[in-house]
């Protein structure tokens, strides 16, 4: 089985790139999300570099890799015939760009042009940290679907966290829309194994909500993150998905920064995947945190991979 793997990536500190984040910020913005613009959201900590070096240890799939962007090209790439580079405007209309919000980047990855059947959908911030084999992520009746044991939360106050809010809407429309919902606990923020033709099959049978989300220019409290969120319970609910439990160590930078991470080796064939996940804030220290979250990821993979065309991070010592 031929798997492609697409990862969402985006340099925040790419000046065109923030003169168009600065310009649409001062635009009417309506319900958004704690965080929905914050400086963490969109900040290149440099995690593509790990997550390709994990992958080439550990992704033993054939298929393509596609780096989804917003007209830009990380600095390290090199050229290799597995990996291609995919604009926005290639998924999406230009009534919608550009836009700053995953959720509608990723209603689109379905329809990157020459995508497999099959393919995995990465965030940048995860590291792969065991060999994988497309049962990993894909079962006999279709998707696997990673679930944590934290429930989905439906008072108010428990839905500021974008994961949270996107669970509960998620969980409500299916109910309202199908009747049922499958899926009582909040999904992990780990790699999702998905079908294009069950995606585009979905967007046949909704489009309105495809055109909701490819809208917003920032995450919002309404509305679906369909590929994160909805179709892994859309697919559990018509009997597509199998359901697993806690496959990704799922980590914040704040965790890294105040030292409650001694280290991640034990990660090491235990995890499906490691995640650390920027708390999305404007903090002023970005160095004290990426100096110490690079020491940690270079001890977790310290060869260049075959994807960097000039070496990111020096290797530490056996």
């Amino acid at each position: 089985m031929q798997i492609d793997a697409v990862i969402t990536w985006v340099d925040g500190g790419d000046a065109n790139w923030r003169a168009k984040r600065q310009h649409h910020s001062g635009e009417p913005q309506h319900d958004l999300l704690p965080f929905s613009n914050g400086e963490g959201r969109y900040r290149d900590n440099d995690d593509l570099v790990f997550l390709l070096r994990s992958m080439e240890k550990f992704w033993g799939i054939d298929g393509s890799i596609f780096i989804v962007t917003d007209q830009q090209v990380p600095s390290f790439i090199a050229e290799h015939p597995r990996l291609r580079i995919v604009d926005h405007s290639q998924i999406l209309d230009a009534c919608y760009l550009p836009t700053f919000s995953s959720r509608a980047i990723e209603s689109a990855l379905h329809h990157i042009p020459d995508l497999s059947e099959h393919f995995v959908s990465f965030n940048d911030d995860q590291m792969l940290t065991r060999h994988v084999q497309p049962k990993d992520f894909f079962s006999a009746v279709g998707s696997m679907v990673f679930l944590t044991r934290e429930r989905i939360p439906t008072i108010d106050s428990d839905l500021q966290l974008s994961g949270h809010n996107d669970a509960n809407n998620a969980r409500n429309w299916m109910q309202k829309t199908y009747g049922a919902s499958s899926i009582e606990f909040i999904p992990e923020h780990a790699p999702k194994g998905i079908r294009k033709s069950w995606m585009m099959e979905l967007e046949a049978a909704h489009p309105d909500i495809f055109d909701e989300v490819r809208q917003e220019k920032f995450r919002r409290r309404t509305g679906q993150s369909i590929l994160a969120n909805l179709y892994l319970d859309w697919c559990a609910t018509h009997g597509r998905a199998d359901i697993d439990w806690e496959q990704c160590r799922y980590l914040l930078t704040d965790d890294v920064e105040n030292g409650r991470v001694a280290s991640l080796l034990d990660s090491l064939g235990r995890h499906l995947c490691i995640c650390i996940n920027d708390t999305t804030d404007d903090r002023s220290d970005v160095a004290t945190m990426r100096d110490k979250l690079d020491r940690i990821r270079t001890e977790l993979f310290p060869r260049p991979s075959y994807f960097e065309s000039v070496p990111s991070f020096d290797a530490v010592s056996a």
